[in-house]
């Protein structure tokens, strides 16, 4: 098969970091997650061209990775609160990693770049007129910005000692030369990335080594997410400027099968993470820019022993060949799950998220637990837990309770439309097919928001019935929740695992009719010992189960409205003279116009809505056989 993969742009500058545009992008139709059919990949030579410096090794071509090794700093130890120490990897990086001047020069960003404030705009930005001696931490940050440090403070949404506190506690916090704050992070230890915790992680993820990706290698660098949004989050493997691409096997002409399948386990890792949110996650450049929001990480070998950085809150006006945002893959094993734990962490930086970590002088978080629900926030390490989550800071002795999806929402990333309904009355119908003599039901979604229900409507005879939710074989976040109830909204029975983040249930139903199972993420145990809320429980789903079936027909309840809202004081008419049984009747009927107002029980009913608002209209039947239907519609009031 013929393959296209970005060609190599030219190299401008030995020194020339996130500043060069990319020249020569190929332009290639978008593989949707949306869209594509499950296949296995291929198994064929694909071999492709990777960015390289012409005449020169891509190992050899960044000042970055010919620093002296005597300028790298060592990861630095750090005693943890005793608390803590049950649950703290050993050998997690518990103060992040320094660099020299030299090295932080190549990181600069354009002179131009105006990274958005708290609030997530670009007007009356204080950087243009700051120009410091250097890249700098700590106090020396505090001292060279002097009079300017009040006027960063506030636009990064801090108060003045607040900032001064960042600036003295967390080392990973730089300032470059325009004033603008950049987080660069600590790398994983070789030693620890190949040893027994790695491989217990690995292990605890659901056979993530046995995973075969769902599209062709040879759509490596076609894949999104969702291509018609406006929001962009770029993971750029192919290199830019003269920062090399991806490259596993010091091969870098080529991209071998084991390096596309690796990008693509990646990818689908971080998706996992932004899954909730109105977000394009693409390995592909946008072929048209304008009008998108978004950033760019570059993930690119280097020699320093920093596992990547990031500017704070750089998702802004996007601007192709531009990375804001870096991840390191030599310095994190080169293993799949710390890459993928490290691009969602950076992106959290240009998304406005700032480190948790544990006081009293705990940088980075590294989670508790065990098993397959071990925990650790995406924003302090997660590369020792197998369920990383977007977190406020709900765990013993933590140091930042940041509203991730408040402060995320502020630099604009939206959460995506609820796909299915959260009531019995709203509920979507299940997929259903016989075989075997049983019905097999299925269906899928994503919980969008902290306590989003996602409600399913079946038909099934007596008998049992039995089902099994999954999140994503790789980096889910979702820990699933399940309740079965009636026609009527009685609980019938619940599940939520307590060791595993799928769940099933089972029940014997006591006669034929119309079902309901609703989806929500939960929590496990208590948060301040060595649980979670359902706060991050958060992402993708499949649903898959069987029933008896059914004998006989069951009422169908229909509504139909003369509109479904305007400007109030507005009047509707309510129609249920579609609703029926095959072979039976509609004995009586009751609409619940949810604002509050008295039930109507005729076949057509017209109602008044007074005030704005949005209202969830319900109608109730009851059939000749006893059995409640109920269905609803949104009714919006402005």
């Amino acid at each position: 098969m013929n393959q296209q993969t970005p060609q190599k742009p030219l190299i401008k500058s030995a020194i020339a970091i996130a500043v060069t545009v990319l020249g020569g992008l190929g332009i290639y139709a978008g593989t949707s997650i949306d869209e594509q059919t499950l296949v296995a990949a291929n198994t064929g030579a694909h071999s492709t061209e990777k960015n390289v410096s012409h005449g020169a090794s891509a190992w050899g071509a960044n000042p970055l990775m010919q620093a002296p090794a005597a300028h790298v700093a060592s990861l630095a130890s750090e005693k943890t609160d005793a608390t803590l120490a049950s649950d703290q990897h050993p050998d997690a990086p518990s103060a992040p990693v320094s660099v020299t001047a030299e090295m932080m020069a190549q990181m600069e960003l354009p002179a131009n770049f105006v990274p958005n404030n708290a609030e997530g705009s670009t007007d009356n930005a204080p950087f243009s007129h700051i120009h410091l001696q250097a890249f700098s931490s700590g106090s020396t940050a505090i001292e060279l910005l002097g009079n300017d440090l009040n006027a960063v403070a506030k636009w990064y949404g801090m108060s003045s000692d607040g900032f001064r506190q960042l600036l003295l506690t967390d080392s990973s916090v730089h300032l470059d030369r325009k004033g603008r704050m950049l987080h660069i992070d600590a790398g994983l230890d070789a030693g620890t990335a190949a040893g027994s915790t790695m491989q217990a992680t690995a292990t605890s993820t659901v056979s993530v080594t046995t995973v075969v990706s769902p599209f062709p290698l040879d759509q490596t660098f076609k894949l999104h997410t969702k291509p018609s949004s406006t929001r962009v989050l770029y993971l750029n493997f192919t290199g830019q400027g003269s920062n090399p691409a991806f490259d596993l096997d010091k091969l870098p002409a080529t991209y071998s099968d084991a390096e596309r399948l690796m990008i693509q386990k990646i990818w689908q890792r971080v998706i996992e993470d932004y899954a909730p949110f109105d977000v394009d996650i693409t390995t592909e450049a946008p072929a048209v820019a304008l009008g998108k929001i978004g950033t760019t990480i570059l993930i690119t070998p280097q020699t320093s022993s920093a596992g990547g950085y990031a500017y704070l809150n750089s998702f802004r006006t996007f601007t192709a060949g531009i990375a804001s945002a870096y991840c390191f893959p030599n310095n994190l094993a080169n293993s799949e799950k710390p890459i993928a734990e490290c691009i969602s962490h950076e992106l959290g930086h240009t998304l406005g998220l700032t480190h948790q970590g544990a006081n009293p002088s705990t940088a980075y978080y590294a989670g508790q637990g065990s098993g397959e629900t071990a925990w650790a926030p995406i924003m302090g390490v997660g590369y020792y837990k197998n369920l990383t989550q977007w977190s406020k800071g709900e765990y013993a002795n933590a140091n930042n309770k940041q509203d991730a999806y408040a402060i995320m929402l502020k630099q604009g990333l939206t959460p995506n439309a609820d796909d299915h309904g959260n009531t019995i009355a709203f509920a979507d119908a299940m997929l259903a097919s016989s075989a075997n003599g049983l019905n097999n039901l299925s269906g899928n979604g994503v919980i969008e928001t902290p306590g989003d229900v996602d409600m399913f409507s079946f038909v099934a005879g007596a008998g049992s019935v039995t089902f099994k939710v999954n999140g994503s074989v790789l980096g889910g976040n979702l820990d699933v929740s399940l309740q079965l109830l009636d026609s009527t909204g009685k609980l019938l029975a619940s599940a939520n695992a307590a060791d595993t983040l799928s769940t099933s249930i089972s029940f014997s139903l006591p006669m034929q009719g119309t079902y309901f199972l609703s989806v929500t993420g939960a929590g496990k145990g208590a948060p301040l010992i060595s649980g979670y809320s359902n706060y991050g429980s958060l992402g993708r789903y499949t649903i898959s189960g069987t029933s008896a079936l059914a004998n006989s027909s069951i009422a169908v309840a229909s509504i139909r409205t003369s509109s479904t809202g305007g400007k109030g004081p507005y009047s509707i008419s309510f129609d249920a003279s579609a609703s029926a049984l095959a072979g039976g009747k509609i004995n009586a009927y009751q609409w619940n116009f949810g604002d509050g107002t008295a039930l109507a029980s005729t076949v057509v009913a017209q109602h008044t809505y007074m005030k704005a608002g949005v209202y969830d209209a319900v109608l109730k039947i009851i059939d000749s056989k006893g059995l409640t239907t109920l269905k609803g519609v949104k009714i919006t009031i402005s």
